[in-house]
């Protein structure tokens, strides 16, 4: 039997986002940049020493780091970039990223998400574009009792009170 882990949410988690649109060589440059390899896989992520990065289409990337680390960052994958065909905007002002930990949080999910959230199905690593309730998310799995869901700014108070009503019966603090 797996161990219980207390579940608690933490409403909304500091980073710096930046959207990185472009292909196979801009991911690969950007990567350079940054010191650890994006993602190739559509719905996986990496992380790395300077961030997180999330691939979330083709030639979509979610680039997360800490808020000091933001201007530096996209300053650097600017210069880095600055001969290839790509698009670089930091939207930190328009996501929130909300932190949920614990073992009830796949069943908590689960009340308003439409994926399987199953360890075997959404395991470690994985990110996706998805829905909560009526809001659109992008789901992160951090570790099999860690996730993170950013979500835009207007749509925050929705999915946090949607959080704490699916989660009460599972105990989530």
């Amino acid at each position: 039997m797996a161990e219980t882990v207390p579940s608690t949410i933490e409403p909304e988690v500091p980073l710096g986002k930046l959207l990185l649109r472009g292909d196979a060589a801009v991911a690969e440059k950007a990567g350079a940049a940054l010191g650890f390899a994006l993602p190739e896989r559509i719905n996986r992520a990496t992380t790395g020493t300077t961030g997180r990065a999330l691939r979330l289409g083709p030639d979509e990337l979610l680039i997360l780091v800490e808020p000091a680390e933001r201007e530096a960052t996209l300053r650097n994958l600017a210069e880095a970039l600055a001969e290839q065909h790509h698009a670089l905007v930091d939207i930190s002002a328009r996501l929130v990223a909300i932190e949920l930990r614990g073992s009830a949080l796949r069943d908590t999910l689960a009340a308003a998400c439409p994926l399987d959230l199953h360890a075997r199905e959404f395991a470690p690593d994985q990110a996706t574009r998805t829905v909560f309730g009526k809001a659109e998310i992008i789901l992160d799995c951090l570790e099999e009792t860690r996730f993170r869901l950013l979500t835009n700014r207007s749509f925050a108070p929705y999915v946090r009170r949607l959080l704490a009503e699916a989660g009460r019966e599972f105990k989530v603090a």
